[in-house]
């Protein structure tokens, strides 16, 4: 995979960026009943997310796109499967308690409040639990394995520490885990690309891991 270098670093470094700064204004949904007074931005965030989480996977894979070993393979592996199974998670969750909330209004007090328990349910349900599982953990592997792959790259330990990081905080998409994970990859996003422009050199490929 090619790409210019404004592409490549507005995609490996812009995107983590943009997401990091959405994750800060991301509302709690607890305790539901008052999520009706936000649920307008709270939809909205989460269609935005949707592309957004397309991106990051896509960062991950640039990042090690002309990268060998079983690492970079291992990475490669999980990033799809993050970005088949984080999405449907945060659409669930967050579109479809977004739904069920917004039909609270004119609604009366018991319909409300039959509404709200759904929308709470939807949380606590297997199927988003699941989606949520294995998407958080396929973005750990994916990241993780991707810092192992490039420790031999002219960004050396530093990213690797940065991804490795970045791998393990991202708990939940919205703020403070969110913030911080997207701001890793980022950080090691750009620590990777000022030191390949600097030393005039494309990331080598590694020994098997």
């Amino acid at each position: 995979m090619t790409a210019s270098t404004p592409v490549r670093r507005a995609l490996v470094i812009g995107v983590p960026i943009v997401f990091a700064v959405v994750a800060v204004f991301h509302p709690s949904p607890w305790p539901i009943t008052d999520l009706a007074e936000k649920v307008g931005w709270w939809t909205t965030l989460h269609v935005l997310q949707i592309p957004l989480l397309l991106l990051m996977a896509c960062a991950v894979l640039v990042l090690g796109w002309k990268l060998g070993g079983r690492a970079a393979s291992i990475s490669r592996v999980a990033a799809l499967i993050f970005v088949a199974f984080y999405p449907a998670y945060d659409a669930f969750a967050g579109l479809g308690t977004g739904f069920l909330v917004r039909r609270t209004h004119g609604e009366d007090a018991h319909d409300s409040g039959v509404l709200h328990d759904a929308a709470a349910a939807v949380f606590g349900s297997p199927e988003n639990t699941g989606l949520y599982l294995v998407g958080t953990l396929a973005w750990a592997v994916a990241v993780v394995s991707l810092g192992v792959a490039l420790r031999h790259g002219p960004g050396g330990r530093a990213v690797t520490v940065l991804l490795v990081a970045s791998g393990l905080t991202l708990i939940d998409h919205g703020g403070p885990f969110g913030v911080i994970s997207f701001s890793l990859f980022a950080a090691g996003a750009w620590v990777l690309e000022r030191r390949t422009a600097r030393s005039g050199t494309t990331t080598p490929t590694p020994l098997p891991v």
